[in-house]
């Protein structure tokens, strides 16, 4: 490991001052996080110098210490309760999630602030800010980018004022399934919203497996590097950790009404750019 400008041992109240002091400056406008900051360095923690992470969430704090990169000195430790929906604490115990009980984390405002303190932004953040674990996660378009201009066009819905293009769980990893496959799977097969917009930007698909008639398809090298750049160029990523990932899938399905989400999505808005969409999905080169 990297000699550290900071510390990577913390007693555990001094990990609660760091939560307090990393939720004030999400709250603080810009120019004054800068004095919050210092503050955070007095105690050690320098989050972007010794963990290359911007715009520090307690989930960050929370992900380097389940990692063991960052140590717990003292005991008995446990998150604050304002991030016990975005982030989870490291367990005694599995913890219980009956699958037959949707009750946990479906209060939509809940689950709508607890994205919010997610945002992953490709161009800036590393990939450890992600959780690697299960859960759901919104694609919005950044300020000013656009989809690919076809003769149908999506009626969108904004979260956080950007425009919402897609929503979709991980069911192991969202680290692996977002960045990993989608930002930078560069196999259009193996993710349905690569190859959604692929489709839509007119790259041909071609079979994805040596054994031609499996029916499955991606697009060629090229098309699928060039894609994978607009995706890091274009694209906020909001997340959410979390084990009843299928039941707040359709909450969002039901709230944005994503264009590029074809499965469980039955709103009239968009129905014709969703029947066009698997279309060209579908259409042979």
């Amino acid at each position: 490991m990297k000699e550290l400008k900071g510390k990577n041992e913390f007693t555990a109240d001094t990990i609660k001052k760091l939560e307090d002091l990393i939720t004030l400056r999400i709250k603080t406008p810009p120019s004054g996080q800068k004095s919050i900051r210092q503050k955070m360095r007095n105690l050690g923690f320098y989050g972007k110098d010794d963990w290359g992470i911007t715009n520090f969430q307690i989930s960050d704090l929370h992900s380097l210490i389940k990692t063991g990169l960052i140590k717990i000195i003292s005991e008995n430790f446990k998150p604050s309760s304002a991030s016990t929906i975005v982030t989870k604490p490291i367990p005694t115990a599995k913890p219980k999630t009956p699958k037959s009980s949707p009750k946990s984390s479906t209060n939509i405002d809940k689950i709508l602030e607890s994205f919010k303190a997610n945002c992953f932004d490709p161009k800036l953040d590393s990939e450890v800010k992600i959780d690697d674990n299960p859960g759901n996660y919104i694609l919005c378009l950044r300020k000013n980018a656009k989809l690919p201009t076809i003769p149908i066009s999506p009626t969108l819905t904004k979260f956080e004022g950007l425009n919402v293009i897609y929503t979709g769980i991980a069911g192991s990893s969202l680290r692996t399934r977002d960045f990993k496959q989608h930002f930078k799977g560069n196999n259009a097969g193996r993710s349905t919203l690569r190859k959604s917009l692929g489709v839509l930007f007119g790259y041909k698909l071609i079979p994805r497996d040596k054994e031609p008639n499996t029916g499955k398809t991606k697009f060629n090298m090229k098309d699928e590097q060039e894609l994978s750049e607009w995706m890091l160029t274009n694209l906020i990523m909001f997340f959410l950790p979390t084990a009843n990932f299928n039941n707040i899938e359709i909450k969002l399905i039901n709230l944005f009404n994503p264009p590029l989400n074809i499965k469980d999505n039955h709103n009239n808005i968009n129905a014709d750019f969703r029947r066009l969409l698997s279309s060209l999905r579908t259409k042979k080169s």
